[in-house]
């Protein structure tokens, strides 16, 4: 069959010109006939043949290069001044990456130290080729890319000199009719290069030398293939079957493009850890000794809560905050988000209002704020990003320009060469969503509570609109303050309607039966958690070991989003009374800017919080919490396996086969400051704990170091009947480990799996164990050494030498296959 396919015009006596009727046939991947239509300068070989001459890739290349140069190089440090800019290989500092690599049906986790190591093989995935990167908004995407483009163009990476051609498309641009050639040649490439579109498609058809980049799937408005060779039969498999292929992504269509795609490498954004922050806040205060102290004093400001929140990990925000304290050191530090906006959009307006050049009053200023949020709020809930001149001045009726020059609306030609028009986009996508906010508080403010409940049903009619628009309420519970608790009312009746509610026994007990119960699947139905076309709403990933069933994903995220809604609007009552009505605070893998949610209300729940179950955290977000432990008297229950607590490096002298598992569950190799304070403030803190019964402080990378702060602490906890240390490193600790269960005369299940001791520590531990601890009901001691610093493992007949140590009937766990990185491991 054969399908039309249009070239791009070769320019003739300086002018590009799109005349000519010759036709020219190539075979594509699929055996098919293409017919293109060229340009006179295009090559005829009747009907059925290609090109004769050789492809010209050094012209390809260095046109290519040359184009990542002029638009790549440099990174605008803010959406609203092109003029300020910082060269790409002089950024700030990284952000965290987090690859997850397909393993047969799963996704392992594996750290990266650079972008360019997604291209990386290895045993789980030797030859990536489809990988989809994915991050939200402002978490550095758009720089990681950038990076990754430059280190092609200056060839200072090896993996990427595998690769011919790299093409990086916006996606945005991408027009219904056009093909990927059509792309390419329209955002890439200049008019005069000696080959055409059909020259191109040949070359790279059958080629495993071509990378292609598809950037802002969020901002991708074609939803299925119009025409011959699309983005949507790249992504869909159908052409190019041996190019990588990169795709990037916001929370926000995660689930569209991991429907259309069947990438074997996911890679997420994790954006700043504390170490990074305060390396961005001293590059942007550097060089001036006044400027390098407001620099200190806003790390000063930040750190003891907000560097741990998350809100700042995010660079987009911390830029916001960097410029914000830049004009007045006197702003007040927030973890609210709401409140940043409201500083930022102030600053704005006031540095337009004394430029001499705006003749604008500070009512037409206002006005335009209105009309931006009316299209911001329109456009969201279409989920639309990107908008004509028509669209603009359909709303803001005095033009574009006062939004543009305030810099809360990017302007930009778009790449057609053909039809250059005028496009618009809001600064940021962040921005968006909270201009939409501005508009729905507004409206609500207006409204009866008959009108105000059927805009809230119309914004929000199901728990799918509230889980992909949490954004947009928590921006509107800010703005509304107080008077957000008609939005609380909404979600309630939401989350009863979608039966959400009824996981609540089940998420409560999860930790403690650590089994999936089969009726999640079978007796409880979720309502309202799939899109018009049936697809259940995507969650991101919650920590490398995410222990939740989908459903109960679902259940946190529902939690967090009111959570979060509560505390942005001043509710701190309404939080408390869903927070501690079951005597239990638990997250898993949750949003970093909860934690310092909860180290703020924590003490309004002290009398009533029995049990603390924080888990997962791949953030660097506890320090919070735990300077609030001391709070918790009545704490009877502590988690907080891997949580981040230690820094220690893998040193495993243990089978290759456990060894590949630990390095790939650790986070990253960032020294981390801040979060090397978390081993001494847990040893500060834990002996106010005085009724803890259990303690759980499993595979977070403590060393012997971090464990010899702790022991002091654990041993006054006299009450102790569970204590799990798994996956921590006790070198030389056996010792010290026999004198710790000595002082725990309660104690019934004590976990040291996979912690570098050896045989005689170990039975020296069972002794103690035998003469100390009466109760003792399960002890845990597998894949551990034979000798001090061999690789051989305790086998049976080590086994059996250790329990003959033990009282009769102590359980001895011996399911090694199954042991790492279980819910009670």
């Amino acid at each position: 069959m054969a399908l039309s396919h249009t070239s791009a015009p070769k320019p003739t006596n300086m002018q590009a010109t799109v005349t000519g009727d010759h036709n020219i046939s190539v075979i594509a991947g699929d055996n098919s006939s293409v017919t293109i239509n060229q340009g006179p300068n295009s090559q005829s070989q009747g009907d059925s043949t290609q090109t004769s001459h050789p492809f010209p890739l050094e012209e390809c290349q260095e046109a290519l290069r040359n184009h990542y140069r002029k638009r790549r190089s440099k990174v605008q440090v803010v959406p609203w001044n092109k003029e300020d800019t910082v060269d790409v290989h002089k950024i700030f500092t990284s952000v965290d990456l987090l690859a997850h690599r397909k393993s047969g049906s799963d996704f392992k986790g594996q750290p990266l130290q650079s972008i360019t190591d997604i291209f990386d093989s290895s045993e789980e995935c030797p030859d990536p080729q489809h990988i989809l990167i994915w991050g939200a908004a402002g978490i550095g995407k758009t720089t990681i890319l950038a990076k990754l483009l430059m280190s092609w163009t200056d060839r200072t990476s090896e993996v990427l000199k595998k690769y011919d051609l790299v093409f990086e498309l916006a996606l945005r641009e991408v027009k219904k009719s056009q093909s990927l050639v059509d792309c390419i040649f329209s955002q890439l490439l200049p008019y005069d290069v000696g080959f055409t579109q059909d020259d191109l498609f040949e070359f790279i058809k059958d080629n495993d030398k071509v990378l292609i980049i598809l950037d802002g799937y969020d901002e991708f408005e074609v939803a299925e293939s119009h025409g011959t060779y699309s983005i949507y039969d790249l992504l869909n498999y159908k052409i190019l079957q041996k190019s990588t292929v990169v795709v990037t992504t916001t929370t926000t269509r995660l689930a569209d493009v991991t429907r259309l795609m069947d990438h074997d490498t996911r890679v997420e954004i994790v954006g700043f850890s504390p170490d990074n922050m305060a390396s961005f806040v001293c590059n942007w205060f550097s060089n001036v000794v006044k400027r390098k102290e407001q620099g200190d004093a806003l790390l000063q400001r930040i750190s003891p809560t907000v560097l741990y929140t998350g809100i700042l990990s995010v660079p987009f925000l911390l830029v916001l905050t960097c410029l914000l304290w830049e004009e007045d050191s006197n702003i007040p530090v927030s973890d609210q988000v709401c409140p940043l906006y409201d500083q930022l959009i102030d600053c704005l307006v006031k540095r337009y209002l004394t430029k001499g050049a705006n003749p604008q009053s500070s009512g037409v200023i206002e006005q335009t704020l209105s009309s931006l949020g009316e299209l911001a709020f329109d456009s969201l809930l279409k989920n639309t990003l990107l908008f004509s001149e028509e669209d603009v001045h359909k709303y803001c009726k005095t033009g574009h320009e006062a939004p543009v020059h305030l810099g809360l609306l990017l302007m930009q030609k778009n790449v057609s060469k053909l039809n250059p028009a005028n496009q618009f986009s809001f600064s940021h996508k962040t921005m968006q969503e909270y201009f939409a906010g501005r508009h729905l508080a507004n409206k609500l403010k207006s409204q009866d509570s008959a009108a105000r409940k059927e805009t809230l049903c119309h914004c929000f009619p199901n728990l799918w609109s509230v889980l992909q628009l949490d954004n947009l309420l928590v921006f509107t519970c800010g703005r509304l303050g107080q008077d957000a608790t008609f939005i609380r009312s909404r979600l309630d009746d939401i989350y009863s309607e979608s039966n959400v509610k009824q996981l609540e026994e089940e998420f409560y007990t999860f930790f403690k039966t650590t089994m999936p119960i089969k009726k999640w699947e079978t007796d409880i139905t979720l309502k309202g958690v799939t899109d018009n076309e049936g697809h259940e709403v995507e969650l991101p990933c919650l920590g490398q070991w995410n222990d939740y069933p989908h459903k109960l994903c679902i259940y946190q995220n529902s939690m967090e989003v009111f959570l979060l809604c509560c505390y942005e609007s001043g509710l701190t009552e309404e939080f408390a009374k869903v927070l501690f009505k079951r005597n239990a605070i638990q997250f898993s893998g949750a949003n970093p800017r909860l934690y310092s949610v909860l180290s703020r209300v924590i003490t309004d729940g002290r009398k009533k919080v029995e049990q603390l179950r924080l888990v997962n955290t791949q953030h660097y977000v506890l320090g919070s919490v735990l300077e609030q432990l001391h709070q918790l008297s009545n704490l009877t229950e502590l988690n907080l396996r891997q949580s981040r607590l230690g820094q220690r490096e893998v040193s495993c002298t243990t089978p290759d086969r456990l060894k590949r598992k630990l390095l790939t569950r650790q986070k990253s190799n960032f020294v981390v400051n801040d979060a090397a304070k978390a081993p001494s403030l847990l040893a500060e803190y834990l002996p106010s704990l005085r009724l803890l019964k259990k303690f759980v402080i499993s595979w977070n990378d403590l060393g012997p170091e971090d464990m010899k702060q702790l022991f002091p602490a654990i041993r006054q906890l006299n009450d102790l009947e569970e204590v799990f240390l798994s996956g921590n490193d006790l070198t030389d600790l056996g010792k010290d480990v026999a004198e710790l269960v000595a002082s725990l005369p309660q104690l019934k299940v004590f976990k040291v799996f996979f912690c570098q001791l050896y045989l005689e520590e170990l039975k020296e531990i069972a002794s103690s164990l035998q003469q100390h601890c009466p109760n003792l009901e399960l002890f845990d001691f597998q894949l551990n050494l034979v000798e001090r610093g061999e690789s051989t493992c305790i086998e049976e007949e080590d086994k059996q030498a250790v329990c003959r140590e033990l009282n009769e009937g102590v359980e001895v766990c011996w399911e090694t296959s199954s042991s790492l990185g279980g819910t009670g491991t």
